[in-house]
């Protein structure tokens, strides 16, 4: 029995979202079995002396997590196997993002979803309307990073994230740029900063003010302390490659 109750949230998770049949009805329903669990836990479980408590509702942050553990998945099994090295790199980013707390509840969403064969037109669509662009934009350098975690980025995951990046309504040149900030190469410093290498000085830095308004992880305030650390490393990249320019054109 003791069993059951731990679990028993999961389950009707499971459930909901099968019958809500929404593209990740089932992930969501985990994840709102997840705080059912929690409510369990804590003595939530209706009782005649008990007071009601309403159910913890989602916020960004688990959103967030959810919407990209789905995408994760979709990455990992693009090249016919889970690899540990990138389900490390998702453990990993987890905690350094988001805390130990609910690692293993995570972990065991991501399972789930790799268990499942997704429709990505409608999941990504669904997680388009319910997410904001700069949301979109740490998913999309999350995916890249988690197909760099063998520090080899295979065609076939970068088709896959090209096509998530598509679904999800993200513009070609952000695809580019993100991609880019995972190939040490001089091109691809070009490439962060959306630029051919005969820039002109003024547009390089033209181009740089604009990047940092884009990426500087302040216009993620917003969204909470979680999303800002999210979205340091990338404009941490960004920064690189345009310093790498200047030093390599001699400009200070």
């Amino acid at each position: 029995m003791k069993i059951l109750k731990q679990h028993i949230g999961k389950i009707l998770g499971l459930l909901l979202g099968g019958l809500l049949y929404f593209p990740i009805g089932l992930l969501l329903g985990l994840g709102i079995g997840f705080f059912l669990d929690i409510l369990l836990q804590k003595g939530g479980g209706a009782g005649p002396k008990r007071r009601k408590k309403q159910l913890p509702q989602p916020n960004d942050s688990t959103n967030f997590i959810l919407s990209s553990l789905i995408l994760a998945a979709a990455v990992v099994k693009s090249d016919g196997e889970v690899e540990e090295l990138e389900l490390s790199y998702i453990q990993k980013f987890l905690v350094e993002q988001f805390g130990q707390d609910n690692l293993q509840e995570y972990m065991g969403i991501l399972s789930a979803a790799l268990e499942q064969d997704w429709d990505m037109a409608k999941t990504c669509r669904q997680i388009y309307l319910s997410s904001s662009y700069e949301t979109r934009l740490q998913m999309l350098y999350f995916l890249f990073g988690i197909a760099n975690a063998d520090y080899s980025i295979d065609q076939v995951e970068v088709d896959t994230i090209k096509r998530i990046s598509l679904e999800l309504d993200l513009p070609h040149s952000d695809f580019v740029s993100i991609k880019a900030m995972f190939y040490d190469e001089m091109d691809s410093h070009y490439k962060i900063l959306e630029l051919p290498p005969s820039a002109s000085d003024a547009k390089l830095k033209a181009a740089y003010r604009k990047m940092v308004k884009k990426y500087h992880p302040d216009s993620l305030a917003s969204l909470g302390e979680e999303f800002q650390k999210v979205g340091e490393s990338k404009f941490k990249r960004l920064q690189e490659a345009y310093d790498t320019i200047c030093e390599k054109r001699g400009l200070k």
